[in-house]
């Protein structure tokens, strides 16, 4: 029986530059193919039985990384290849947690490669499942996320970030979450691995526990032996520490106080 695989792309003709190529293979069949994130998520959940998946990484809507961080929350997602022109840190990133990647513009010997791997993991798709879910806290060590994906507590649905949107990060326990204006999400990454990718004139860490976004602050006040407490603007005029080992930073990136 061939490996069935879907192509995702949103440029009609390195789709089918792509197509041609896998098919050249006589192993392989393209069932289906996609011109964006959204359609392919869609396109999946009707085929399930699908082996492996071709994903470019820069598509309007859901991009290729975030179409990834969905499906590892099925419980046997297709095996994932990623389309990228990413540099070296993020090809990193993928040939650890994906089944290979291919860059643009395509070298069929690259391409042949990749169908080698996919042909030696198809009997094993359950392993792509924890291979999807370290993908993206890998990127965000290696700074390379510009979004972030949370997730309500017992929910396995993933809802994507824009870190502007975030007011604060707070770790408590062994968990990490997200607060925006309307809601709390667990975010998949420590304090650490967010701050080494987040935007370091946006974000700071004010306390062991907390990374506050500095454009949500309202203001600043003294406490006690040299530590303050930040105090955020509407809609959360919530109350945030601030250690004195913080505040020699923020005071930077605010000017002053």
């Amino acid at each position: 029986m061939k490996i069935r695989v879907m192509v995702v792309d949103d440029e009609p003709m390195a789709r089918e530059e792509l197509i041609r190529m896998i098919e050249d293979d006589g192993d392989f069949t393209v069932t289906d193919q996609a011109s964006g994130g959204d359609e392919a998520l869609r396109k999946l959940k009707q085929k399930p039985d699908l082996d492996a998946v071709f994903l470019d990484i820069e598509m309007p809507g859901l991009n290729g990384l975030e179409v990834a961080g969905r499906l590892a929350d099925w419980p046997d997602p297709p095996l994932v290849a990623f389309a990228t022109a990413y540099h070296q840190h993020a090809l990193e990133a993928f040939e650890a947690n994906a089944v290979d990647y291919i860059l643009k513009p395509y070298d069929p010997a690259r391409v042949r490669k990749a169908l080698d791997k996919i042909k030696t993991r198809a009997s094993d798709r359950r392993a792509s499942r924890g291979r999807l879910a370290s993908l993206e806290q890998d990127l965000v060590q290696k700074g390379l996320v510009k979004k972030l994906a949370g997730h309500r507590r017992n929910a396995k649905e993933r809802i994507v970030i824009q870190p502007e949107e975030v007011f604060y990060f707070h770790a408590k326990y062994a968990e990490v979450t997200a607060r925006l204006a309307d809601q709390e999400l667990i975010i998949n990454a420590t304090l650490k691995d967010l701050l080494n990718g987040l935007d370091p004139g946006r974000f700071a860490q004010t306390h062991k526990a907390y990374v506050v976004n500095i454009d949500r602050i309202e203001k600043v006040s003294p406490m006690f032996s040299g530590n303050f407490e930040i105090t955020l603007k509407s809609p959360l005029p919530e109350k945030i520490p601030l250690s004195r080992r913080y505040a020699r930073t923020l005071k930077t990136l605010l000017g002053s106080w």
